[in-house]
């Protein structure tokens, strides 16, 4: 039976495992191995659960930020919602130039009351007809030319949203990318830490260093473990982000791989006047804005049409019966033209007019102040990639390649007890410091590059970070 010998005397058991960190606890692995070559079941159980985990590993789902893409743009529910509005939108066109229903007149007329007959009177008739409204100057153009438009507004921001997500997805890459590139320097620092730590357990054993120095070690270990558990705890959440935008709903069979995206970029200024003209010219929410000032102008002009009256065209056929005596009584037929009159325009028409007069003046000013916004992002986003690309320069040509020297010549110097201690410690924080600034600054500039294509509403796939 599989047995663990805890160090610890107060504490022994061979039935119950107790929770205890790793380096108190011993096992005997040439027992475990042999228990499990005698018991043939508890063998073909592991056998089935590594075979298990082989093929889940192979068969999930690899997804870069490539494909991640061309998922989102084809599965996101939300899309999917919106491109339905816009299709519902395009239904609504043929609509909205569209005539109302004919109604049609049945009636009875001048049918006497003392004695009901269709013979008596000359006057008496049955009809039937029918009447349509037809809305004249133009209203109906005007009401399909509105349609049409909100049609174009939905078009824009289906563009809109596939272009944000398509952002937040990326940025959501970036983010990982930078955590696991920077988690695999921490691994990296802890080997050296590690190194540190045995050679000053050594050295305190022969009274050359001391137990504080070992504890300093150790406590710089378990720092950088309790950063890495904040990584993965963040990665976790960022990849079920993802996983979300793409529309998935099996978590398991999705492994989100981001390579070197962040590390291997290389940070270049951009045209900035060339970004201002395409953004200018394609944001989405600022066409968004001047189809809204468009759709306010025609509510404008359609509101004044209502200055003017509808026309009611009626047409009807009015049959009689041949008189009591036998005369015979011709059938008759009816023209009727009426129109409505907007008597009370004074408080229905006028303001109505009014009201969206100042709708679009609302509009104007949201417009106006959306480009200022985007502007300034713009500027902002010009400044911070100016910043980048010269910390960009000054990390990776100075001050890391520096560090790295000092940190190689120290630790050189540390192992023959030609260096203090803590110099080397603070090397190596400094060190890790500049190579996670490194890290971070490239992020950012690659956030900005997605913002920018966000701005500019370009929704075409990116296969390489930028």
């Amino acid at each position: 039976m599989l047995f663990f010998e805890i160090v610890n005397k107060d504490i022994y058991t061979t039935n119950k495992v107790e929770y205890l960190p790793c380096h108190l606890i011993h096992v005997n692995y040439m027992e475990f191995t042999k228990n499990i070559i005698q018991n043939k079941n508890l063998m073909k159980i592991i056998i089935s659960l590594v075979a298990i985990a082989n093929i889940t590993s192979i068969y999930a789902q690899q997804i870069d930020i490539s494909n991640a893409q061309e998922i989102l743009l084809k599965n996101n529910p939300k899309l999917k919602a919106i491109k339905k509005q816009v299709e519902s939108l395009e239904k609504k066109i043929p609509q909205a130039s569209s005539l109302e229903d004919p109604r049609i007149k049945l009636g009875l007329n001048n049918l006497p009351i003392s004695n009901p007959s269709f013979k008596e009177s000359d006057m008496t008739s049955k009809e039937i007809g029918i009447i349509q409204m037809i809305p004249l100057f133009g209203k109906l153009s005007v009401r399909e030319q509105i349609a049409v438009l909100y049609y174009q507004k939905a078009i824009e921001t289906y563009r809109f949203y596939k272009s944000l997500l398509l952002h937040e997805l990326r940025t959501n890459f970036y983010e990982i990318g930078y955590l696991k590139e920077y988690s695999a320097i921490l691994e990296d620092t802890k080997k050296y830490l590690t190194l540190m730590l045995e050679i000053q357990k050594s050295r305190s054993i022969t009274g050359i260093g001391t137990l504080s120095d070992v504890l300093q070690v150790s406590v710089e270990l378990l720092k950088i473990d309790e950063e890495l558990i904040n990584i993965h705890s963040t990665i976790a959440e960022k990849e079920q982000m993802i996983i979300y935008l793409l529309g998935k709903t099996n978590y398991e069979n999705v492994q989100i791989n981001t390579g070197t995206i962040v590390s291997s970029v290389s940070i270049i200024n951009l045209s900035y006047e060339d970004s201002l003209k395409n953004i200018a010219s394609e944001n989405p929410e600022l066409k968004l804005l001047s189809l809204q000032i468009l759709i306010d102008e025609k509510e404008i002009n359609y509101k004044q049409k209502e200055y003017y009256p509808d026309m009611e065209v009626g047409l009807s056929y009015m049959q009689r019966d041949n008189s009591s005596q036998g005369m015979k009584r011709d059938d008759m037929f009816s023209v009727m033209v009426t129109f409505n009159i907007p008597a009370w325009f004074i408080n229905r028409n006028i303001p109505a007019v009014q009201e969206m007069k100042l709708k679009k003046g609302e509009s104007i000013a949201l417009f106006d102040d959306k480009k200022n916004e985007v502007f300034f992002a713009l500027n902002k986003i010009a400044i911070n990639i100016s910043k980048w690309e010269q910390l960009h320069k000054l990390y990776s040509n100075s001050i890391i390649p520096h560090l790295d020297t000092t940190f190689n010549t120290k630790l050189t110097q540390y192992k023959t007890v030609d260096t203090e201690f803590m110099k080397l410690i603070d090397t190596i924080r400094m060190r890790l410091d500049y190579q996670n600034r490194l890290l971070a600054v490239k992020k950012e500039y690659l956030i900005a590059l997605s913002f920018m294509k966000f701005l500019s509403g370009d929704i075409s796939v990116e296969t390489k970070g930028f």
